[in-house]
């Protein structure tokens, strides 16, 4: 593995020394152990006071569409992510393929990932510094490879880490704080991605891990491989997708070319939007400046950004009694459909800092951002 003194790509917001952060003090480790309120507890809490009386956004096919679309996410886990090899009934014939050309293997693994299910690809080089600690309660347990606690050590001779971003559905996101059926298919569309990106490239003879949300911390290693930049809502906001996306990544020993970070001024904006903490119902999010001081032990210190409270999060999801909410995704002025108009404006944003506080205004007059409930698959 690198060292990790690698100094990080995204070195402008790093404001000190940055520890590598331990998964188990991630929220949804803790709220396996019993620290804070748990998913289970929440979903448990959704299907008896609401799904049960049918209520609007929360009616039991809302309910079986959300957790059918994990099928593949829960299987995978146990199967594929985290593993370096999968069993085969097959033996290869050839050699290993020679690289060449690192830019033009770069360019076919993008196209590869792209034909799996990626919305978005960048490549980057391995920072050990954005890799898990140990391995945390939720993860661990799912992927049945390790327990909590145990150390995550990549070997050194993966270099590489592949990023992929998965969209979710504009018209599903609107729904929210409502059952969001297209979160959970995310997570499974995630698993067949990253499984199968990785599997082709064991196919060509290198080594290769498909990774979800374990291993690693999924966001800077996304903004190191050029795919957005750090919003105040906590998550990677992208130029074409804002902040609806699910990542996932391949670790790789296949020698490919890095991308460059990018500079769409997500930081800039955030600093004068603000919709994200002033429309999130468990004030989870920081409505004041970038600090780089943690706000409990989900967060790590050393980088200047809005740290989220992740337990008032969580205890919203209960309160709310689903497995999930996207108001800071559903209000986000970077959250819009592909389209001319749209396409134009982004670009604006991100060259001409004077209109900002004129975009910020008109999203709200164009009324985006608002509650819609939209029809699922079971009731169209």
């Amino acid at each position: 593995m690198q060292k990790s003194s690698q100094e990080p790509t995204y070195k402008r917001f790093v404001t000190g020394q940055i520890q590598r952060f331990n998964e188990r003090n991630t929220a949804y480790s803790r709220a396996d152990r019993g620290e804070i309120r748990s998913l289970k507890e929440a979903l448990a809490r959704g299907l008896e006071t609401k799904a049960m009386k049918d209520l609007p956004g929360f009616t039991r096919e809302d309910f079986a569409l959300n957790l059918a679309g994990r099928a593949i996410d829960t299987m995978v886990r146990k199967t594929a992510y985290s593993r370096d090899r999968l069993p085969r009934r097959w033996s290869i014939p050839w050699d290993k393929t020679v690289v060449a050309d690192r830019t033009k293997m770069s360019n076919k693994v993008k196209r590869v990932a792209r034909w799996f299910g990626a919305d978005l690809v960048g490549i980057c080089q391995l920072n050990s510094l954005w890799v898990y600690s140990h391995w945390g309660d939720h993860n661990a347990k799912l992927s049945e490879i390790a327990n909590p606690g145990d150390p995550i050590e990549i070997p050194e001779e993966y270099r590489y880490a592949i990023v992929m971003g998965i969209g979710m559905d504009y018209e599903d996101i609107q729904r929210s704080p409502a059952v969001i059926p297209s979160t959970d298919l995310g997570y499974s569309q995630m698993a067949f991605t990253a499984t199968s990106l990785a599997e082709f490239i064991r196919l060509l003879g290198y080594d290769a891990i498909p990774s979800g949300n374990d291993m690693a911390l999924s966001i800077p290693l996304a903004v190191d491989a050029g795919l957005g930049e750090l919003g105040r809502n906590g998550l990677l906001i992208t130029k074409d997708y804002g902040p609806r996306l699910r990542l996932c990544k391949v670790f790789t020993t296949l020698p490919l070319e890095p991308d460059e970070p990018v500079n769409i001024r997500v930081q800039d904006y955030c600093e004068k939007c603000n919709k994200c903490a002033v429309h999130c119902p468990g004030q989870a999010i920081l409505k004041e400046e970038r600090t780089d001081q943690p706000r409990s032990i989900c967060n790590n210190p050393g980088v200047l950004k809005w740290p989220i409270d992740a337990e008032k999060c969580l205890d919203w999801w209960y309160r709310n009694g689903s497995t999930g909410c996207a108001n800071c995704i559903r209000v986000c002025p970077w959250n819009k459909p592909k389209g001319l108009m749209h396409a134009l404006v982004r670009t604006a944003v991100t060259r001409v800092p004077f209109f900002d506080s004129l975009f910020i205004r008109a999203d709200d007059l164009m009324g985006y951002g608002k509650q819609v409930l939209r029809d699922t698959p079971t009731n169209l």
